[in-house]
């Protein structure tokens, strides 16, 4: 006779059983990510230490490729162009969202509706990079036509080098509305914590400052992090409307590896580059995991 299982038998087999299939799905996806993402990462430390060549032979050439970039004054000019293109897009496009997405909550519900389907509309990244190009245009462009008709001086918009950073930031400013996560955060605030705030006299500003914003905090820190890895990586805006110009006043770090790897053809070199670009941005995440916690009592 088989013998009878005890309570605490059955369920250990049972999480057995369930922590193999848990196993078995898992597996699947780690694969993939390590073939897709770590390994190419990993890839690409040996290539920088390479003079690489695609048909040919690789030679071994240590640290040069990153002594080259120390040397050479582009590679300074290109990390400038790209902080002060990320300080201006967290700046204008980042922060302006999550107070927008409160002061809209206080609207009524039929305003907050259409704002939503307004945001739903699709709007391809790529076209609108392209719109926006002939809006700065300056001879048949919308930006000086509406100057013009007004009677004020026209602008030279991306070929003017004083302003052309601050060009490629703003439709990214008008295009995109606030986010409708902070709007689905906002909403999912029990109004009992309001609630209770007004009765103990908390104004307007009070209530945003003491629950609004902690609620926030969570989901403002992991979309900061994204920002600063999305507007670090910033290439079709500066690719499509400017090519770098005027003056090489928008040629960002991306841009930069996409010239001297398939222009060029110094694998190797941009590498190198990207490579440092990591590096950057693993700095960057470390201070603003550092200084802006998810939750400030940690």
């Amino acid at each position: 006779m088989k013998k009878k299982l005890t309570k605490d038998e059955i369920k250990g087999r049972g999480f057995k059983y369930i922590g193999r299939t848990a196993w078995l799905w898992t597996i699947p996806g780690i694969l993939i990510y390590i073939i897709f993402r770590w390994y190419p990462v990993l890839l690409s430390f040996v290539v920088s230490l390479q003079k690489y060549q695609i048909l040919g032979k690789s030679t071994f050439v240590g640290l040069l490729n990153f002594k080259n970039l120390i040397s050479d004054p582009l590679f300074f000019i290109v990390f400038r162009n790209t902080l002060y293109y990320t300080a201006l897009s967290l700046a204008l496009v980042f922060l302006p969202p999550i107070f927008v997405s409160i002061l809209l909550m206080e609207m009524r519900r039929s305003v907050i509706a259409i704002m939503m389907i307004l945001w739903f509309i699709p709007v391809g990244s790529i076209a609108s990079v392209v719109l926006w190009k002939w809006f700065y245009n300056t001879q048949y462009g919308l930006l000086n036509g509406i100057l013009v008709s007004l009677g004020l001086p026209t602008s030279g918009w991306l070929n003017d080098a004083r302003i052309a950073m601050l060009c490629l930031v703003l439709p990214g400013l008008i295009m995109y509305g606030p986010s409708l996560i902070y709007i689905a955060s906002i909403q999912s605030i029990p109004e009992e914590m309001y609630e209770a705030a007004e009765l103990e006299g908390a104004g307007f500003w009070q209530k945003i400052w003491h629950i609004t914003l902690p609620r926030l905090r969570p989901i403002i820190a992991m979309l900061l992090i994204l920002a600063i890895i999305r507007n670090m990586q910033m290439f079709n805006q500066a690719f499509i409307m400017t090519g770098g110009g005027p003056h090489d006043v928008t040629r960002t770090v991306v841009m930069y590896i996409y010239r001297m790897a398939f222009q060029r053809f110094k694998f190797g070199y941009a590498t190198a580059l990207a490579v440092v670009l990591f590096f950057v941005l693993l700095v960057l995440i470390y201070l603003q995991r550092r200084y802006f916690k998810e939750n400030p009592d940690i």
